[in-house]
């Protein structure tokens, strides 16, 4: 079972008992609307659908909340060779998707053993493209994702993280 943990924050797996902390900050369509797989509104059967799914998952994805002294405020994950993530609304702007992002990816390199990740993010949302950006990743090209939030077909920008470039990105941190 990962576990990781950054100066500000734990990285930990999901547990049923967060149910409502996760209707409650993705039923935010703040928060929603830039993610492709989370639907609008989002309620406790959905919440229970991702519980099943993450005990279900399989062995090569990582599914971790973050959570910021003891409050659930996010998620990330890789599944399929793509990292994902979310943060809830009220903590926006303050580095923890970052923090966070960093953690998983650098864990995907030393510890998981990857060669490459892949990543995307909605068009418009420029808070990940800097996230991913400065981790290292390198756009690849525009696509189209179906959100399950906005119930339509939306323009992303892929990006792709070799293990080359983020040895450079974290050899630029030090």
């Amino acid at each position: 079972m990962t576990m990781l943990t950054t100066p500000r924050l734990t990285l930990r797996p999901p547990q049923d008992a967060d149910a409502a902390a996760l209707v409650r900050h993705l039923g935010n369509l703040n928060v929603s609307r830039w993610t492709g797989r989370i639907p609008h509104p989002y309620g406790p059967e959905d919440a229970a659908a991702f519980f099943a799914h993450h005990r279900n998952r399989p062995d090569d994805a990582l599914i971790l909340f973050i959570e910021r002294a003891g409050e659930l405020i996010g998620g990330i994950g890789i599944e399929k060779g793509e990292l994902g993530y979310w943060l809830a609304e009220h903590h926006w702007g303050k580095g923890y998707g970052s923090e966070a992002a960093r953690a998983v990816t650098d864990h995907a390199f030393e510890a998981l053993g990857r060669d490459m990740m892949a990543a995307s993010y909605l068009s418009g949302n420029a808070a990940s493209r800097r996230i991913l950006i400065g981790l290292g990743f390198v756009e690849t090209g525009p696509g189209t994702s179906f959100s399950r939030a906005r119930q339509q077909d939306v323009a992303t920008m892929k990006l792709t993280l070799t293990r080359a470039a983020w040895q450079d990105a974290k050899e630029r941190r030090r």
